[in-house]
């Protein structure tokens, strides 16, 4: 071979290798050798990904050493639904009946009493004096008084406590402060606390030691309470008061508007409101009505059935959709007919005949008939002299008319005995109105001579005069007439009339036991904002009604009777009230997260609005406790506040509580019929202490496991156990107070001798956690258990360097399982693992952040302080049942640095990486303007979110900034995928349109599921009053000017009100809501129903198997989409998507052209609307489920007329469409009957007492009228 061609071929190795050399030099700068991106190359991601998260979870959690510690000492056992539900049916009834035992031995105590009312006001008041009374005032916490001499206006006396009472945090009350010494007594605001009358009563009901007796009795019993009929309540423990706003002192609390005292004094009731809206109903008159018929909707629970009948000219029903004339009073039936009054106005001469008619009728629901009419004398004289006059009908004389009717329907109206049972006990029409011209004895011969119905009379107005007729009406139909002066006077004077249905409980007292406890629905408990439903009994003292006695019994109480571990790990236990509302259910989300208020509609939700069935669903679940059949329903489960849904077959078991109306049930999901037991009983004398020796575990926060004494707040949760575990050592067998939770007690026993060597096991490859990132691994378990292993990483900061966490926990570290995740089983990363069995479920925690230690760019090359963690969770079983859950946290960057070895570099614009979740909410993103300062900030309302407290209703109306932020991050959750930086949690349809056309392609192949979710527990916000840009510059000065003459609008009112000046001087005003039903948030939100499509995984669809090979190319092999609409050669993709196994993660792989823009906002610009829809949306017909007035509000010419007044002009009678769209008020399908009914069915002459009260000016009306006022001003 010739010298200079051998020379060459050196040469020309030389460059090859130094090229080579460069090449791989560059790429080792590059961290990776970029792979060329095709089907193969992706797919092949994916498995080593899913091999990496498998490796590293498996090392971090040792969840095989788990199992196989489990494997030793429990088995999976089959169990019968059916036979569990029975058994913990039995559990709840013994602990509802004790409860009941107490309410009913506090009723039996106080009817024992003798009521000492023959001393005087001034000894009542008397410091001096031995019948000075005293008492634990609720609001201020002391027995310290205030007496004014005079009649407010001669001054007032300071009286000084005359002991301390020392408020200590009760472990059994969940840590609220109480005082277990004495009781303490609220007195509504609008009462004087020192009136006589009721200083005689709050003495008379001091009982403390009954309830003292009673909770040594029952250690973990509730506040036991009394609400006596002058408006005053009793309650024991002492605990201090919520207010409604604690800076203001706002209280508009009044026990007598409770569900457990209505029902429990009243029974249950038909009620037809009928309100004059003549024209003299003007002005203050008819907003006194307007709050007249609030206060009387207050009074009326879920229990009763109502109409409101506005007349004047015409006559209308505000409601024409029931068959029986009457709503159901839920919560959403009352503000649904509420608002359509909020936009009426007073017109014309009101026709009374034909409205007391109308009236009658409908609440005693006689039978449609043509030939009922009104006719006029001179019609009827034509006819008899042509000769047509029918004499088969009955021709009743009134006033200038004649009221037709056939025989057939006089016939009804003598029948009438009271309404079915499926309806009230007792039945009542209301009069509003500002006096009545006549009468009308006719009508009332006619329709109630029995005087079956009782009439009460509501006469408003200060210059309202004309007393006797409606005076006549109530007196002589059982009822009760009152002079509503003013609207100071329109909370007592309504209360009237609940004294008046009283008299039936009275006279019948001896037919009330102990097994006719009355029990009420879920509400939220005032002194402990826990939820609870309360029985109760009527105290009745020498035939004189005097209050009601009740307990309160928390909810979570029984759900843990009721308790997740006894059944399989996507089961649950539900419990309804007669109603079919949900009690308690895993899908019921009482709390607003955005403002932590209830919600308005929180105790009035169908399990069928709770359980949401597949959209399209026509036939929902009945669950009928009298039947031991079971029904399937196929529902959609949410998690996380209904982010996560995830279908299931359920299959229904329902029992009935005995001496209840309430109803549980058991929903065994489809293959869940398998539930962890012990292998062989434990001999209680080996339990070892070793077990518990570490500090690394914890127990559920609220679950009673063992019970405890008041004083062991001190005591943890863990350190309790502890000692009644060496109790169980000792004795050999379960203490006392342990055998009432022995199913938890045996389940959590098990769970820490199984895993009582797990920290040893975790710290085997602690440094290979480390190394990973994995700072935390945890197991949580249905007992309530956590173990829990974590260690700090070196280069991070867990809390802000500069120190801010001192004064703000959002600058901090928030632990996963020890701060964020306390409740194992109702948590929501639980919720996700057991419903993706076998999978490892990763996700980004939105909820925290750490900060770095040093200027070191993160995994996309950006040098930011905070950094991002992910978690990874797993449902493990021993066989098919469940063992728990099993996590870790980890570094964020280092699943960032593992896309990048794969090709996936945010260097490379060309190639985009993402990971989607099962729900395609993103995981990853190789975008390079991903940051985790702006990830933090778009999802900081979700950390920031105030957790419900025990004073959380103390700042429920000063959150006028809070609102502009809740509006705020509104906007955040629908845009967030537009603004750099946010596209991580972000859904992927909506990033841009490149991935709107990949979503559509993923679910034309079978990747995703499509469906849809209808939320009836959603929360609205008020649509905003929108402004031109020139207005702003006067805005300042708009507000100070309308709050100015706010001001002096009030005070001008508030003097009128004091009779300072006349109200024919005042102006028309709008009066808003004071009672607590009706009030809107101070936010302006409102319950609502909202559906948003979802889109979900199906890793398994056989549509996959038509893509050749099972290839993860999307499109045919060497072809490109071109997704962008209007600029389509700018853009050019081949895409590509593989499942990595074992977890829930989709790997998408989008390659772009070297010339393409596809990423440009402007040249290829997402679908307008969006081709994929997502994110809830308000439903149509929304106005029906609002608690926005204005939203609901319906014009009075749009009312569905009954009857004309206008004899000459008359209307055709209109025909409600009872599936029409405006009849679709929420009304269960089915309700039970009222546990008892005390009617007067033999009817008792009661002209003897009292039945009418005229307003009287006291000195003191500027006291009731403080709430009003300060409402007025909120």
């Amino acid at each position: 071979m010739p010298k200079n061609r051998t020379s060459k071929l050196v040469n020309s190795s030389v460059i090859h290798w130094t090229l080579l050399a460069r090449f791989l030099l560059l790429c080792l700068l590059r961290t990776q050798c970029a792979e060329a991106v095709n089907a193969e190359s992706v797919t092949k991601w994916a498995n080593e990904l899913s091999e990496k998260f498998r490796d590293t979870f498996k090392s971090a959690t040792k969840y095989d050493d788990i199992i196989k510690s489990y494997g030793s000492i429990a088995d999976a056992e089959v169990f019968d639904p059916h036979s569990q539900l029975k058994a913990v049916k039995r559990q709840l009834e013994i602990y509802l009946r004790e409860r009941a035992k107490m309410a009913w031995d506090a009723k039996v105590s106080l009817e024992s009493k003798e009521l000492h009312d023959n001393v005087s006001s001034h000894d009542l008041n008397d410091p001096l004096s031995k019948n000075f009374v005293r008492y634990l005032n609720a609001k201020k916490q002391t027995d310290a008084a205030v007496v004014f001499l005079d009649g407010h206006m001669g001054g007032n006396i300071e009286i000084n406590q005359t002991r301390e009472y020392i408020f200590r945090r009760n472990v059994n009350f969940y840590g609220i402060p109480t005082n277990s010494e004495a009781s303490a007594v609220h007195v509504p605001t609008q009462i004087y606390n020192r009136n006589p009358y009721v200083l005689e009563r709050i003495q008379w009901s001091d009982i403390d030691q009954v309830y003292r007796r009673n909770r040594e009795r029952l250690k973990d019993l509730s506040f036991q309470k009394f609400c006596s009929e002058r408006g005053f309540m009793r309650y024991f423990p002492a605990a201090p008061w919520i207010w409604d706003s604690k800076e203001l002192e706002l209280d508009v609390f009044d026990c007598r508007s409770t569900e457990w005292f209505i029902d429990a004094a009243t029974m249950s009731k038909n009620v037809l409101i009928l309100l004059d809206l003549s024209g003299s109903m003007l002005g203050q008159r008819f907003e006194i009505a307007k709050q007249t018929v609030e206060a009387i909707l207050e009074t009326l629970s879920d229990n009763d059935f109502f109409n409101i009948m506005a007349f004047s000219k015409t006559i209308n029903l505000l409601d024409e959709c029931s068959e029986d004339g009457l709503l159901q009073a839920t919560m959403r039936n009352k503000k649904l007919l509420w608002s359509r009054l909020a936009n009426i106005s007073s017109e014309g001469k009101a026709e009374y005949e034909k409205a007391l008619s109308k009236a009658f009728s409908t609440l005693m629901n006689l039978p449609a008939s043509k030939k009922v009419e009104w006719r006029t004398k001179e019609e009827l004289a034509r006819d008899r002299e042509d000769g047509v006059l029918d004499t088969t009908m009955h021709y009743i004389p009134i006033d200038e008319h004649f009221l037709v009717l056939p025989q057939a329907y006089v016939e009804a109206i003598k029948k009438f005995t009271g309404n079915s049972h499926e309806m009230g006990c007792n039945d009542m029409i209301m009069l509003i109105t500002d006096g009545a011209p006549s009468f009308y004895k006719e009508i009332f011969d006619l329709y109630n001579k029995e005087k079956r119905i009782r009439f009460f009379s509501f006469l408003v107005g200060e210059e309202a005069t004309d007393f006797e007729q409606v005076r006549w009406m109530a007196c002589n139909n059982r009822g009760y007439m009152v002079h509503v002066n003013n609207l100071a006077d329109v909370q007592e004077k309504v209360q009237h009339y609940v004294k008046v249905m009283t008299r039936p409980i009275s006279r019948q007292s001896a037919s009330i036991h102990q097994e006719n406890a009355i029990w009420s629905g879920m509400a939220r408990e005032r002194m402990s904002n826990e939820f609870v439903i309360s029985v109760s009994y009527p105290v009745v003292l020498d035939g004189t009604f005097m209050g009601v006695s009740a307990v309160s019994i928390p909810l979570i109480e029984l759900s843990q009777i009721a308790h997740p571990s006894l059944v399989g790990s996507r089961s649950y236990f539900f419990m309804l009230d007669n109603n079919g509302y949900a009690m308690f259910h895993p899908q019921l989300r009482p709390m607003d997260l955005a403002t932590s208020d209830v919600k308005p509609t929180y105790n009035n939700m169908e399990f069928s609005e709770v359980d949401i069935q597949l959209y399209h669903s026509k036939e929902r679940p009945h669950l009928n406790c009298h039947s031991s059949t079971s029904v399937e329903a196929d529902i959609l489960f949410a998690v996380e506040n209904v982010r996560h849904i995830y279908p299931q077959k359920n299959r229904y078991y329902t029992e009935c509580i005995e001496g209840t109306h309430f109803t549980v049930s058991a929903a065994v999901a489809d293959h869940d019929g398998v539930r962890l037991k012990r292998a062989r009983p434990l001999d209680m004398t080996r339990i070892d202490l070793d077990w518990m020796r570490d500090h690394n575990w914890r127990l559920h926060p609220k679950w009673r496991y063992c019970l405890l004494n008041d004083s062991d707040i001190q005591l943890t949760a863990e350190r309790a156990f502890t000692q009644y575990a060496s109790e169980m050592r000792s004795l050999g067998e379960l203490p006392t107070l342990c055998r009432d939770r022995r199913g938890l007690v045996d389940r959590l026993l098990l769970d820490l001798q199984a895993t009582s060597t797990l920290s040893t096991i975790w710290d085997l490859d602690w440094q290979k956690n480390k190394a990973n990132g994995v700072h935390l691994t945890f197991l949580a378990t249905p007992s309530g258990m956590i173990r829990y292993m974590n260690q700090s990483l070196g280069d991070l900061f867990y809390e802000h360097p500069e120190g801010l966490a001192e004064n703000n926990t959002d600058f901090a570290y928030k632990h996963f399982v020890l701060e964020m995740n306390q409740k194992t089983t109702e948590e929501n990363y639980f919720k996700r693992a057991v419903r993706q069995r076998g999978k490892i479920v990763v996700d980004v925690n939105r909820h925290t952040r750490m900060w770095q230690t040093s200027d070191k760019p993160n995994a996309y090359g950006n040098i930011e302080n905070e950094t991002l963690l992910g978690v990874a969770y797993k449902a493990i079983y021993r066989d098919d049942a469940l063992i728990g859950v099993v996590g870790m946290e980890f570094l964020y960057d280092k699943l960032a640095e593992q896309m990048k070895q794969f090709g996936c570099s945010p260097d490379d614009d060309h190639t985009r990486c993402f990971l989607l979740d099962e729900h395609a909410y993103v995981i990853y993103t190789s975008q390079k303007d991903t940051s985790y300062s702006e990830f933090v900030k778009a999802h900081h309302w979700e950390t920031a979110s105030p957790a419900p407290t025990h004073n959380a209703t103390q700042s429920r109306r000063r959150r006028p900034a809070h609102k502009q932020q809740q509006q705020q991050q509104q906007r955040i959750k629908l845009s967030a995928a537009k603004q750099p930086g946010v596209v991580l949690g972000s859904f992927f349809g909506h990033v841009n349109r490149v991935t709107e056309w990949t979503m559509e392609t993923l679910i034309k192949k079978g990747f995703y599921t499509e469906t849809t979710f209808v939320d009836n527990q959603a929360m609205c916000e008020s649509e905003p009053i929108l402004t031109t840009v020139a207005a702003s510059a006067t805005r300042p000065l708009l507000s100070v000017a309308k709050m100015l003459l706010r001001v002096l609008g009030l005070c001008f009112d508030l003097l009128q009100r004091l009779y300072v000046i006349p109200s024919s001087f005042s102006q028309d005003s709008i009066v808003n809501a004071f009672t607590a039903t009706f009030r809107t948030t101070a936010e302006g939100r409102y319950s609502c129903r909202m559906k948003s499509k979802f889109y979900l995984a199906n890793p398994g669809d056989p549509n996959q198997k038509h893509r050749s090979h099972h290839s993860a190319a999307l499109l045919e092999e060497n072809y490109s989409e071109r997704p962008c609409k209007h600029n389509a050669a700018q853009c050019a993709v081949k895409v590509y998507a593989a499942w990595v196994h074992s977890t829930n993660l989709l790997l998408v792989v989008v390659k772009q052209g070297s010339r393409s823009q596809c990423y440009d906002g402007i040249h290829c610009a997402m679908s307008v609307p969006p081709s994929l829809s997502f994110g809830f949306q308000r439903m149509d017909a929304n106005h029906l489920f609002e608690d926005d007035i204005s939203s609901s509000r319906m014009r009075r010419e749009e009312w569905p007329t009954t009857e004309s007044a206008d004899d000459e002009d008359e209307s055709p009678e209109v025909q409600v469409d009872k599936n029409d769209a405006a009849c679709l008020t929420y009304t269960p399908k089915k309700r039970k009957n009222v546990v008892q009914c005390l009617r007067d069915d033999f009817l008792e002459d009661e002209s003897d007492l009292p039945c009418s009260l005229a307003a009287a000016k006291g000195t003191r009306a500027w006291l009731a009228m403080v709430p009003i006022v300060l409402i007025l001003l909120l």
